[in-house]
Formats: structure tokens, C-alpha cells, sequence
């Protein structure tokens, strides 16, 4: 394969993926945004996990975004995080009885929302997670993949002991259609296929979920209250208000 050949069959490969989510995802987007408006009317917060590897960018792209939503509540827990080490990052995941820990710490209160990115959707912090969410009287809306999920036989190892995938458990599912595997480009000479598509995919979904929110918040008159980037003249000034605002409620700020 030329290099002009692998450019066109990468960027041919995420346009289809692109469209195909823009079109079939927009009820679930739409769902999801509503229930964010009013979480938002009601000056609540919105909380986030996105569990560990590479499920928790869904989570970051929602954080401290330059047009994102100053009321998110991101549940990081640093010894799920790639930054203390990937193989550690995988192994903690299937290990069940973390990811209801990290949700409960939290002190969430019934009626709030909590979203789960996870790319696959299966993994035992993932359901743990998404199980207390539903135990504590939270609304789950999920960002994952079905695909993935669906073709992820019940006994493998990466799977919580249940055999239980995030959909089943979510209030509302938003398919960010990664592939199974994830992967999109085959080379002669390779064996594992490269160009992952999940971060491109994740992040359409979260910036979508987040103007289609910001929209709905304006139809019921309410203000969203968004962040302007830093590294403009005016952001910090303007980024000031949600600061004093939301500081003490949110503990990652």
C-alpha cells in the first residue's frame, strides 16, 4: 500500500463511520441532551467516568473543554489512568469492585446524571460503575460501542463476571460506532491491523451530545453555562464566573 493509498483508505474509513453515526445516533443524542438541559435548569451537576485506557479521553473531551460544559463532574481515579502505567490500566479494569467505588465516592444523589464513556462497554469497572449508578437512583446514559460488545464472546477475560454490557444497563445508549476491534487498516506484511478509530468517534459523540445540550438549555431559556477557551484574550475573565460557581462543588477544578 502507497502512502497516498493508506490516507485515502484511513480518512475514506472514519467519513463512513462519521456519517453512520450522524445518522443513526441522533434520537439517542437527542434523549441524552434533554436530560442534560434539565439537569443544567436545575443546577446540577453531570458526572462522568470514563473508566480507564484510552475510555477515559471520552471523559477529558467532556472536562475543562474550551465550548464544553462548566457543570461536568468527571470521576477520574489515577490508578485507572494510562499516566500510572498501561498494563496496570487493563488489569485494574477487569477487576471487579473498583467502578462502584469510584461512582459511590463520589456521593451522587438520586436524580443526577451519570455518563459512562467506555469504547467497549464491558469490562468490570464499567458494569460495577454502572450498576451502583442504577442502585443510587442515578439516570446512565452510556457512550459505547455495540458492536464491539455484541461480538465479544460472554466467557472472555476482559469481560465483568456477569457477562453484562453497559447497554443493557444504561437509561440511554449512545452507539459511538467503533468497529470491533477498533482498528481499520490491514498492511501486506501485517498481521494486527493500525488506525484506531475510537477517539475520533468518542469525541463526535461528546461534542454533538454537548451542543445539541447547550441548544435545548437555550429552548427552556436557561443560560448553558459553557467555558471559552484560556488562550484567548477574555477567556479567563469570562471562564471566572463558572470558577467561583463551581469550584467548591467540583474537585478535579
Amino acid at each position: 500500500m502507497t502512502s497516498t493509498a493508506l490516507k485515502r483508505n484511513y480518512s475514506d474509513s472514519i467519513r463512513l463511520l462519521l456519517d453512520s453515526l450522524f445518522r443513526d445516533e441522533e434520537e439517542s443524542i437527542n434523549r441524552a441532551a434533554g436530560i442534560l438541559a434539565h439537569q443544567i435548569a436545575e443546577d446540577r451537576l453531570i458526572h462522568v467516568f470514563g473508566v480507564s485506557g484510552h475510555s477515559v479521553i471520552g471523559c477529558e473531551e467532556f472536562f475543562w473543554r474550551a465550548g464544553g460544559l462548566a457543570s461536568i463532574n468527571p470521576l477520574f481515579d489515577a490508578s485507572l489512568l494510562l499516566a500510572g502505567g498501561g498494563r496496570k490500566s487493563t488489569m485494574l479494569e477487569r477487576v471487579p469492585g473498583i467502578g462502584d467505588k469510584v461512582v459511590a465516592a463520589q456521593n451522587p444523589k438520586p436524580g443526577e446524571v451519570l455518563i459512562i464513556t467506555s469504547i467497549y462497554g464491558m469490562n468490570a469497572a464499567t458494569i460495577d460503575a454502572a450498576l451502583e449508578a442504577k442502585r443510587l437512583g442515578l439516570l446512565l446514559i452510556a457512550i459505547t460501542s455495540l458492536d464491539h460488545a455484541s461480538k465479544t464472546p460472554l466467557e472472555f477475560a476482559a469481560r465483568h463476571p456477569n457477562g453484562c454490557n453497559l447497554s443493557e444497563i444504561a437509561d440511554i445508549t449512545i452507539d459511538n460506532h467503533v468497529p470491533h476491534g477498533d482498528v481499520l487498516l490491514s498492511l501486506d506484511g501485517l498481521e494486527q491491523k493500525i488506525g484506531a478509530s475510537s477517539t475520533i468517534l468518542v469525541s463526535a459523540c461528546v461534542q454533538w451530545l454537548v451542543g445539541e445540550t447547550a441548544r435545548q438549555c437555550l429552548e427552556l431559556g436557561v443560560k448553558p453555562p459553557v467555558w471559552q477557551s484560556a488562550n484567548v484574550p477574555g477567556g479567563d475573565e469570562r471562564n471566572s464566573e463558572y470558577l467561583s460557581r463551581f469550584l467548591p462543588r467540583i474537585k478535579t477544578l
